[in-house]
C-alpha cells in the first residue's frame, strides 16, 4: 500500500511539473505570438530609430491642467546582445523649462553608463572639465537605465519570462487584462492577440508619493520575423508623460561596437549602478527637462573640487 501511495505521489509531482500555470500559460502564449522562443533567442543585436515626445506632469498653465509639453527628441542607436550594452544618440529640443537644444549620446553597460556630449543645463564636474564634454553616469541613472531598457526590451524580458517560470507569479488584473508578475514589473496582456499590453512598476514620486509608472504597448509590426511594438506610452498614475514611436526596428544587422566604448578618463571611476532606494522617478522626471544632474547626491556634485560646504557670515547666518 505504502509503494502504492508513493508511486502515485511521484506520479502527481511529475504531472504537476510539466502542467504549465496559468501565468506560464500566458507568458508563453506571448513568446509564441511575439516570433517564439527560438527566434528570441537567436537575436543578437538589435537597431532602431524613432522620435519622442515628453511632458511634465508636474507642471501645467492652470491648477489640475495639461501637463506642459517638454521636449521633442529623436533618437537612433543599436544593442549588442553579446555583451548586453546599448549605445543611443539623442538630439532633444527642449520646449520647457526653456528652449535649448542638447545633442548627446548615451551608452550604457552592465558595468557603468556613459554619456559624450551635453545633456542637461545641471553639469557635473567631470563633464565641465572633459573636452568635448563627456561624464560617467551616476550609480543611481545607470540603474534606471537598466531597468527600463529591460522593460523595453519586450521580446528578451518575455523570454526570460518563460525561461524563469519559478519567478512568474500571480497578479492582479490591469484594466481589465490579465497580468503576472516578474522581478519587480507587472505585465498585463491583450487577450485577443495574446501579446503584452503594459508593463509596471510600482515606484516613488517626491510629489505625488507611490505611483503606478507604466509603459503601453501599441502599433505592433513585423521585423525581420519577429513581432515588435512600434509604439511605447509611458503613463505615470495614468498620466501621459512620454510618446516614443519607432520608425526603424531591425534584428541581427551588423553594427560597430567600438562606439560602445567610453574615454578612458570616465572609465577609470566610472560608477557601478545603485542597488537600494533608487529614486527613479526622479532621474527620469529631471531628465526630461533636461536638468538633471548626473550625481548620486541630488544636492550637489560629489566629483566636484570645492564641494559644498556652509560658511558662517554672521552669528546664526550661514
Amino acid at each position: 500500500m505504502k509503494l502504492a501511495l508513493a508511486a502515485l505521489s511521484s506520479a502527481l509531482l511529475l504531472v504537476s511539473c510539466t502542467i504549465p500555470s496559468a501565468e506560464q500559460d500566458l507568458v508563453n502564449r506571448a513568446v509564441s505570438a511575439m516570433g517564439g522562443a527560438e527566434r528570441l533567442a537567436a537575436v543578437k543585436t538589435v537597431t532602431y530609430k524613432g522620435s519622442a515626445k515628453y511632458w511634465e506632469p508636474e507642471q501645467s498653465d492652470v491648477p489640475g491642467g495639461e501637463a506642459r509639453f517638454a521636449n521633442e527628441s529623436s533618437f537612433e542607436g543599436f544593442i549588442d546582445a553579446a555583451s548586453r550594452s546599448s549605445r543611443t544618440d539623442w538630439v532633444r529640443n527642449f520646449a520647457y523649462p526653456a528652449p535649448r537644444t542638447f545633442t548627446f549620446s548615451e551608452i550604457v553597460t552592465p558595468e557603468a553608463g556613459y554619456v559624450l556630449g551635453v545633456d542637461s543645463n545641471g553639469r557635473t564636474a567631470q563633464s565641465m572639465k572633459m573636452n568635448p564634454p563627456a561624464h560617467s553616469m551616476s550609480g543611481q541613472r545607470l540603474a534606471t537605465s537598466h531597468r527600463e531598457l529591460r522593460r523595453a526590451g519586450t521580446g528578451a524580458l518575455m523570454l526570460a519570462m518563460s525561461r524563469n517560470p519559478d519567478r512568474v507569479q500571480p497578479a492582479a488584473d490591469l484594466n481589465g487584462q490579465r497580468a503576472v508578475m516578474f522581478d519587480g514589473y507587472v505585465v498585463a496582456f491583450d487577450s485577443a492577440s495574446g501579446l503584452p499590453s503594459r508593463i509596471r512598476t510600482l515606484d516613488y514620486d517626491n510629489i505625488w508619493g507611490d505611483v503606478n509608472y507604466d509603459m503601453l504597448l501599441s502599433d505592433w509590426r513585423d521585423a525581420d520575423g519577429l513581432k515588435v511594438p512600434m509604439n511605447r506610452k509611458y503613463e505615470k498614475n495614468g498620466r501621459l508623460i512620454s510618446d516614443v514611436q519607432f520608425s526603424e526596428v531591425r534584428f541581427n544587422q551588423a553594427v560597430d561596437t567600438s562606439r560602445l566604448q567610453a574615454p578612458a578618463e570616465l572609465r577609470a571611476d566610472a560608477a557601478k549602478p545603485a542597488t537600494r532606494n533608487v529614486p527613479y522617478q526622479w532621474v527620469l522626471g529631471r531628465q526630461l527637462i533636461g536638468v538633471y544632474l548626473d550625481s548620486d547626491n541630488p544636492s550637489y556634485d560629489t566629483r566636484g573640487s570645492q564641494g559644498l560646504r556652509l560658511q558662517e557670515i554672521a552669528p546664526g547666518v550661514s
